[in-house]
């Protein structure tokens, strides 16, 4: 999967690992590298840089006006393009970005009064020369590990330690091993999309362990949604329909139990067949012997 030929020009300056500049305000040295190979695998590498960056930008240096800002919303509107881009063996993820953009502006990144959240924009979370769409039949794992990587650019960095800000949460450490930051620090999606773009504020997140451990868990709606695909295709069928209300939503699976348990099904099942076969042949030879 190659960038269209348009890339070549623009990575001849960008794909430079020095290429940056000094910001005269913030005095931050802002980089302006596009890494080739993490664009052509992004969402947009079938793009041409021309048609999200189309004004200002025909001459080097570049137009101050080239600083203008980029909206999302203009190409991702109706999801026509992301229609066009989706992968032909993935399943459509519909995103509306009209919706995610009310939901944006109810969210705490959009609402707080902290200077880091005044430029708060898309691109602060998802670069757009890099991402990724979290597809059905991904990895939960790898889910959860890009998605939270997106939050710990900034958390780990610029607020108090996550550490102390979670104490409260029981083996903590798993949990973030296993759930992403949205699972809590979103409200659960009434819009049909995968996800709600309305971050909570950490007074209004969720703490009570039954919205995740319960049989009705929100987790089947949320980062579950990307699991039932990836089941049938590691445990097949059967093995999913055995085991898929035998867990609490969120708890970790033991491959010793479920193999044990299998075996206790396996061998019941050969008890009831070999107890139905000797009767049906003491019937048999009990029919014979009164004829």
């Amino acid at each position: 999967m190659k960038p269209p030929e348009d890339h070549r020009a623009c990575l001849r300056c960008h794909a430079m690992k020095t290429l940056a500049y000094r910001d005269p305000l913030s005095k931050k040295i802002i980089t302006l590298v596009i890494d080739p190979s993490g664009f052509e695998h992004s969402v947009h590498g079938q793009l041409n840089c021309r048609e999200c960056h189309e004004q200002h930008y025909q001459r080097y240096p570049h137009s101050e006006r080239a600083r203008a800002p980029l909206h999302c919303v203009k190409c991702h509107e109706d999801g026509k393009k992301q229609a066009q881009h989706q992968s032909n063996h993935q399943p459509p993820r519909q995103y509306q970005f009209t919706t995610i953009e009310q939901e944006f502006k109810r969210s705490v990144h959009a609402t707080s009064d902290e200077p880091d959240a005044q430029d708060f924009n898309c691109h602060s979370c998802h670069n757009p020369h890099q991402f990724q769409r979290s597809q059905i039949g991904k990895p939960l794992a790898q889910v959860v590990r890009d998605d939270n990587a997106i939050c710990l650019s900034c958390h780990e960095q610029r607020f108090d330690s996550l550490e102390t800000t979670h104490a409260w949460l029981p083996r903590r450490d798993k949990h973030w091993q296993a759930v992403r930051c949205l699972e809590c620090h979103t409200p659960l999606s009434t819009t049909g999309q995968p996800v709600s773009h309305q971050i909570l504020a950490a007074a209004d997140s969720k703490v009570d362990c039954v919205n995740c451990h319960s049989q009705d868990a929100q987790l089947l709606t949320r980062l579950y949604q990307y699991r039932s695909q990836e089941d049938v295709a590691r445990t097949g069928f059967i093995a999913k329909a055995v085991f898929n209300d035998a867990y609490i939503i969120g708890m970790s699976r033991s491959p010793i139990i479920d193999f044990i348990g299998l075996l206790m099904i396996a061998l019941t099942a050969l008890v009831l067949i070999g107890h139905g076969w000797g009767r049906y042949r003491a019937a048999q030879q009990l029919s014979r012997g009164s004829q």
